[in-house]
């Protein structure tokens, strides 16, 4: 049985961070580094954003793990006097073929997270089989905008 993987996008208010600076993001990336402590998730950290991996092999462990995990990161952030931006967080399930990925259920503090078919990744927009076609066709549009 193959693995069905979680990714998790979600916002942080880092009133503190401005654009264009740069040892801001520097210090709150080190502000928010044990963060990676506080859960089971594999984090991936940004100045205003946290990336969250999981996988299991059960679909149902899966949701599980991960609405405890995820009350673990929210209660960090609360310690840590850090807001969480729930309309701003989306996940998107991989290798799920088997599964409806809106039969999922993420809720972070009461607040339901709606399953995605692409998601953001360090800027590159990819679907739930990790293919290009989501980035290749905002690349082209976006090129012919710029053309005319």
């Amino acid at each position: 049985m193959s693995n069905i993987c979680l990714m998790l996008s979600s916002n942080v208010d880092a009133c503190f961070v401005h654009q264009g600076s740069v040892i801001l993001p520097l210090l709150f990336l080190i502000y928010i580094n044990d963060i990676t402590k506080a859960s089971l998730f594999h984090a991936t950290l940004f100045p205003d954003d946290i990336n969250l991996h999981m996988s299991n092999s059960c679909f149902n462990v899966l949701q599980t793990i991960v609405n405890l995990e995820l009350c673990k990161i929210d209660n960090w952030l609360r310690a840590n006097q850090l807001s969480h931006y729930y309309n701003k967080t989306s996940f998107m399930l991989l290798n799920s073929q088997k599964h409806n990925p809106t039969s999922f259920k993420v809720i972070i503090n009461n607040h339901s997270i709606s399953p995605e078919d692409k998601l953001k990744y360090l800027g590159v927009l990819l679907d739930n089989k990790l293919s290009w076609k989501p980035h290749e066709q905002k690349v082209k549009t976006h090129h012919e905008l710029v053309e005319f």
